[in-house]
């Protein structure tokens, strides 16, 4: 359920992070310069909402600067970002006077708890052990959010926007399900081509 609105800093990508992913940025136009400097100095996180089709969609992640990597004379910097929460956007203005940088309205989407169901974690478990021959135990999914799982996967941004927007867990897995279950077909019928291959 939506916790609260309150308005952010934004910077629109063509990009999703899930809650607890990383990426790096390298920040170069000037309003985005400003707006991590002004972040960086306040301990201020940022929101980045999905742009899709050259439009900027509803739903996106909050995010915090882990790190600055590098800082280059002519003001533009390599930040290390991570994904915090997920908000729907419900008003964004492109400038927020006197600042060069937008800012929106949001409204956050907590489902960061929400755990796997026994299914989905003996799929993830099946995965791991074709994939990356990791045996896991089940218990590790005590504390492992459903974004958690998503993490393990190669999703494309497309897939994990369709995942930040869906409602309730039982809907993010019906994403997932289908998703981890051709990834573990594919990596049968690879190593089943390989064993072929070798014995001829």
């Amino acid at each position: 359920m939506s916790t609260q609105q309150l308005t952010i800093p934004i910077f629109p990508l063509n990009m999703v992070l899930l809650p607890g992913e990383s990426a790096t940025l390298h920040i170069f136009e000037e309003r985005y310069k400003q707006l991590v400097s002004d972040c960086l100095l306040n301990g201020a996180h940022f929101g980045i909402p999905f742009v899709y089709q050259k439009k900027i969609q509803d739903f996106g992640i909050e995010v915090k600067i882990n790190n600055v990597t590098k800082k280059y004379e002519n003001g533009e910097m390599d930040i290390v970002i991570e994904g915090v929460r997920v908000f729907h956007l419900i008003e964004y203005s492109e400038i927020l006077s006197p600042k060069l940088y937008g800012a929106g309205v949001i409204e956050y989407e907590e489902f960061l708890k929400d755990q796997p169901s026994h299914f989905l974690q003996l799929l993830v478990k099946e995965f791991l052990w074709i994939s990356q021959q990791k045996m896991i135990s089940l218990d590790v999914f005590e504390n492992v959010s459903i974004y958690g799982i998503a993490r393990l996967i190669d999703l494309s941004p497309l897939e994990k926007y369709e995942l930040l927007k869906a409602k309730h867990t039982f809907n993010k897995e019906l994403l997932l399900k289908p998703k981890i279950k051709l990834f573990i077909h594919l990596i049968k019928l690879e190593t089943d081509l390989k064993s072929r291959f070798l014995l001829n």
